[in-house]
């Protein structure tokens, strides 16, 4: 078999190795598709100091089950969590599942999303119906975005920013519409990346703001700002974020970056004045997959809006490449294995 490593900064290969074997509690799934994430691109930049496999939003096929394994069958149809938790922590027996740190996580495995076979813990793996194995990949990224936006707790009449209109943002925008949200306010750095901006206006923005060309600080919002702000950007966003909230004002965070560009610094008496509140999302374990289906079954998060590109596994760095360099008609992109 197959499976794509990467080393940083952008560098990629294809390596054959072995078929794997699932023990007595796995699952050996043929992969169908992996979506590529922002995480992966943080990885390929500067996280791989050696060369690792990696993909993490994945859907595939069960072609052989470990003698244990009461979660599926072989020939289901499967999207995969990428992290669990534990069951038997004291934090999972409190009922706070969300805060478990002991479970599986794909980055522990050797063989991951970016190959043609994988084998992973019997609770990881969900079966699904209904949906295309490319569209089903989208389940993991709206899992994250309904994270953020159960996070944020935004509310029927709220007015929302969102903050970056990557795939997570543009889901949690339009799961802000469908909550009920009055405005709805998507911000964007530049007008670069038109797919997502069209999508961002079809999902329910009741404006675009470009901050290239109008700094948050001058937008005249009708309340004067916004009562809830959900990031889904870099750490830089976040002293707009707080400018931008009303009093009492959540702002849900979800975003990465490495070295300098991981710190910010922000007006702590206007934080504290405002009474403003910072909660962050950082979607691990993986909740929300049964819900996320039907979101996506029902179209009401349309996940065939979402994916825009599909290519194959011989075809990784040139798509990779053009994820960096070329985006503006990409929304998402997934590499399938026919």
């Amino acid at each position: 078999m197959k499976l794509i490593q990467v080393k940083s900064p952008f560098q990629f290969r294809v390596k054959e190795v072995e078929i794997p074997h699932p023990n007595d509690t796995q699952v050996l799934i043929q992969v169908k598709a992996c979506g590529v994430c922002g995480t992966d691109m943080h990885i390929a930049k500067s996280q791989a100091e050696d060369w690792e496999s990696f993909g993490h939003e994945i859907s595939g096929v069960v072609v052989e089950v470990g003698k244990h394994v009461t979660t599926c069958k072989k020939g289901d149809k499967v999207v995969v969590e990428s992290g669990s938790f534990c069951h038997t922590c004291d934090i999972c027996r409190n009922g706070r599942v969300d805060l478990c740190t002991e479970g599986f996580h794909t980055p522990e495995l050797e063989i991951q999303g970016y190959a043609e076979y994988m084998v992973l813990p019997q609770q990881c793996v969900v079966p699904f119906e209904g949906i295309d194995f490319a569209q089903a990949t989208i389940v993991e990224p709206l899992g994250v975005a309904l994270d953020l936006f159960y996070t944020t707790d935004v509310q029927l009449n709220d007015d929302v920013a969102v903050i970056g209109l990557g795939p997570i943002g543009l889901m949690a925008l339009r799961l802000a519409k469908l909550a009920g949200a009055r405005n709805i306010y998507a911000i964007q750095r530049s007008r670069r990346s038109q797919a997502r901006i069209e999508l961002a206006k079809e999902f329910g923005a009741t404006e675009v703001i470009f901050t290239d060309e109008t700094p948050l600080s001058e937008y005249p919002f009708p309340r004067g700002g916004v009562e809830k702000v959900m990031v889904t950007a870099s750490p830089s966003t976040l002293p707009d974020a707080f400018h931008i909230a009303t009093v009492g004002g959540i702002i849900g965070y979800i975003g990465i970056d490495y070295g300098p560009g991981g710190m910010v610094t922000f007006d702590g008496n206007e934080f504290h004045f405002k009474k403003l509140q910072l909660r962050s999302s950082y979607a691990a374990p993986a909740l929300w997959f049964p819900r996320c289906l039907e979101l996506m079954k029902s179209k009401a998060v349309d996940p065939y809006k979402m994916v825009t590109h599909t290519f194959h596994m011989d075809e990784f760095e040139t798509y990779l490449d053009k994820m960096r360099n070329n985006s503006a008609d990409v929304i998402k992109m997934v590499m399938v294995n026919d």
